[in-house]
């Protein structure tokens, strides 16, 4: 008999303003769905440099959780919002994984979370401090409390050969509305994931170590009673 045991390998982390497209207005583009067309910007592309990931090595059975990640919402300069409450966050890395959608059917780039944006407020201020923003709808914040099943992604075992990941937030945009990086660049300073790399193993129930056990020749311990 065999059970299975989990090994965490590493954890990654991201954060929206390490994204090395934070500049660049390219990476705001439109992203098209399978039954509905719409002219708007509505996908940000960033781009994250983790090194060393090279010396890691990984089994055939790794696996990639999706731990936590914060998406957030996206208002205009007159504090309106510019996007309705459904938003998709995909993996680019992750093309090759076991895992489908209905709009695309994982052609380009694995789905690994979609959810509603959220309603509280925060106060929002640039990485220098000179500016305040009013407050806003701060988005979508997700905490997996389910990590060894749910959110849960097979991964080949040159993963980490490369020190590029690459994730794609897609959002319903209202009529006209799009994403621009003048606008909207503060806001993804505060996206952030955290995915785990580990390992399943299998490994014996019972151990083979020892001498054998002659069960037949174990008696019973408490006295017999005897028959009238």
């Amino acid at each position: 008999m065999k059970y299975f045991r989990y090994k965490q390998i590493c954890r990654l982390n991201f954060f929206g303003y390490d994204d090395e497209l934070s500049n660049v207005s390219t990476s705001y583009y439109n992203t098209p769905f399978k039954k509905l067309t719409i002219p708007e910007i509505n996908t940000k592309l960033l781009r994250f440099r983790i090194e060393n990931l090279k010396d890691i090595k990984l089994s055939q059975h790794a696996k990639l959780t999706l731990e936590s990640v914060f998406i957030p919402s996206i208002f205009d300069l007159n504090n309106s919002r510019k996007v309705l409450p459904l938003t998709i966050l995909k993996l680019k890395n992750l093309s090759d994984s076991n895992n489908y959608d209905s709009t695309n059917s994982n052609s380009d780039g694995t789905v690994i979370f979609s959810g509603c944006l959220e309603s509280e407020t925060q106060n929002i201020q640039t990485l220098t401090g000179t500016s305040i923003l009013p407050a806003h709808k701060t988005g979508l914040n997700f905490i997996n409390t389910n990590a060894d099943k749910l959110y849960t992604f097979t991964i080949p075992q040159n993963f980490t050969n490369n020190s590029i990941f690459e994730f794609e937030i897609l959002y319903h945009m209202l009529v006209t509305k799009n994403l621009t990086l003048s606008e909207d660049a503060i806001f993804f300073q505060r996206f952030q994931c955290s995915l785990v790399i580990y390992d399943v193993e299998e490994a014996e129930l019972l151990s083979s170590a020892g001498e054998e056990v002659d069960f037949s020749k174990i008696k019973p311990q408490l006295p017999v009673k005897p028959k009238y």
